[in-house]
């Protein structure tokens, strides 16, 4: 079964950078949708929250970003990296 770490990992990978470190309670880290912004140019302001920074990271490939994206908590579900990934993968290819 595919993890949130495994999912950032694969992220980085696609962006030629290393992972960041997994946050307490498989928590996605910030780092990982600041690098995707970073590497790709997308100038998105990283004030926002992860998950708004997610959602335009997933926009800008034009896919769409959906309520199951994100948690209540302020994070990013595993659909939604799984769209980061999506997007990444888009831009990268």
């Amino acid at each position: 079964m595919t993890t949130k770490a495994d999912i950032v990992w694969d992220i980085a990978i696609r962006l030629g950078v290393e992972a960041p470190k997994m946050s307490t309670g498989s928590t996605e880290p910030r780092e990982i949708f600041e690098l995707v912004n970073d590497r790709l140019g997308l100038g998105i302001d990283i004030r926002l929250t992860k998950p708004e920074i997610a959602r335009q990271i997933v926009e800008a490939a034009g896919l769409t970003w959906n309520a199951h994206h994100e948690s209540s908590g302020g994070t990013v579900t595993k659909v939604g990296l799984e769209a980061v990934l999506e997007a990444v993968e888009h831009f990268v290819a």
